[in-house]
């Protein structure tokens, strides 16, 4: 008799030890998971940052692309004018209000107007982010096309895309970056959802502005 009681209890005791195990386990498998998912999201956000940079350098190179062409565009323009008043630049440099009448000119030169430069956006395509980002240069698509650079936006978000300048972009990217942490978001982030977003990233961008 005292044998089986000391079998029962031996019993009793592997199952409560198997019971503790059990939870044991089951407390570390919740822990892997969560650490698992942490890292699943700070790779997102890396993800996310690598965009962002290549975005920004793109953005960069456009720009000084723009400036150099608005240079060119300036420099033509001033040699047109110059031959068209029939002075030389010797000329310029001598005489102060010939110089003052040249900048007139130049200012009130229809071939000046009508030749936007420097707007450059990033483009975010219906498959969303980080898959489809680019940078496009609205100035360049509306001197080649002749057209105002509001019609080329139009046209663009006809296409189903976003646009954002420079600041929107990285107010954006922030956002994102908050929510892909807490777990909110995951990659790929649809153009439905950055929209959203980004009401109220523009929102919060206007309010800044306003300070």
């Amino acid at each position: 008799m005292a044998e089986m009681n000391a079998l029962q209890d031996q019993l009793k005791n592997l199952r409560d030890r198997a019971v503790e195990l059990a939870s044991t386990v089951l407390s570390l498998g919740t822990v892997l998971t969560e650490q698992a998912n942490q890292l699943s999201r700070e790779d997102e956000v890396s993800r996310l940052r690598v965009v962002y940079s290549s975005t920004r350098q793109q953005l960069d190179i456009a720009k000084r692309s723009e400036d150099s062409v608005r240079y060119g565009h300036s420099k033509a323009n001033l040699i047109l004018s110059l031959a068209g008043l029939g002075l030389t630049a010797t000329a310029m440099v001598s005489e102060n209000k010939q110089l003052s009448t040249i900048s007139r000119y130049l200012l009130e030169n229809p071939r000046s107007k009508g030749r936007p430069f420097g707007n450059v956006l990033v483009y975010i395509g219906p498959d969303g982010l980080p898959d489809d980002v680019e940078v496009v240069s609205v100035s360049r698509l509306a001197r080649e096309s002749n057209r105002p650079e509001s019609e080329v936006i139009n046209k663009l978000r006809a296409r189903g895309c976003l646009l954002f300048s420079k600041e929107e972009f990285s107010l954006l990217v922030d956002k994102l970056v908050i929510g892909v942490r807490e777990g909110q978001l995951h990659l790929p982030i649809s153009k439905e959802n950055l929209s959203k977003i980004t009401l109220s990233s523009q929102s919060t961008l206007r309010a800044k502005k306003m300070e």
